[in-house]
């Protein structure tokens, strides 16, 4: 949606006392419009309770055009039930490793190109989203939501790797993203990052 209209929206939302009238008008706007997902983001804000939100969600999930930037809406949840249910919303699968495993081997056998990596400016505002989570389990999270849409240069994994403190968490990180690294003939970046021996033992081992 332009960006003048969305703040003419935001504003419509603010006027509105309750759920019931806000939800109408998202389902208004969403038969003309498409939206990023920031802009889902902001709409589910003017929401207070979980179970609106997610319903808001579901209404919008078809609408949203940057799909891969997606990994925005979670900061709108607190709770982890609510973030998996927006996950199932968005589509994402339980097994977000397994999921790209078998992407790589269909890629492979039908001699498809993986995609381009992640656009810089997204993958700073994804950056952004892992430094506001207080623990490892919920940036790994974030990391899994990203990586099912997106592919990432050997020093973007490198600087995600940056916001995780114990090697193990950044290995955990690598075995889900390492599917979908551009450019492999840098992996040498990635093992380097690590300090233990082990650690850059395993982590060639994971990109091999």
């Amino acid at each position: 949606m332009e960006p003048l209209n969305f703040s003419e929206l935001l504003e419509s939302l603010n006027q509105e006392s309750s759920s019931k009238d806000k939800k109408t008008l998202v389902q208004t706007v969403a038969g003309k419009n498409t939206f990023t997902s920031y802009q889902v983001s902001e709409m589910l804000e003017h929401f207070s309770f979980s179970k609106d939100q997610l319903r808001t969600l579901q209404v919008l999930r078809p609408k949203i055009s940057d799909i891969g930037n997606s990994f925005q809406l979670m900061d709108v949840f607190t709770f982890a039930k609510d973030k998996k249910r927006a996950s199932q919303l968005l589509g994402q699968p339980e097994n977000v490793e397994s999921a790209l495993n078998m992407l790589k081997h269909r890629e492979l056998s039908q001699g498809v190109e993986m995609p381009a990596a992640m656009e810089e400016s997204a993958f700073s505002e994804l950056l952004q989203v892992l430094d506001r989570q207080s623990f490892p389990r919920e940036k790994l999270y974030l990391i899994e939501l990203a990586a099912f849409r997106n592919t990432f240069t050997s020093n973007q994994v490198v600087l995600l790797m940056e916001k995780l403190k114990f090697s193990r968490h950044k290995l955990r990180l690598l075995e889900i993203i390492h599917y979908r690294i551009t450019d492999p003939e840098k992996n040498f970046q990635i093992v380097s990052a690590f300090d233990r021996g082990l650690d850059k033992k395993r982590a060639s081992e994971l990109l091999k």
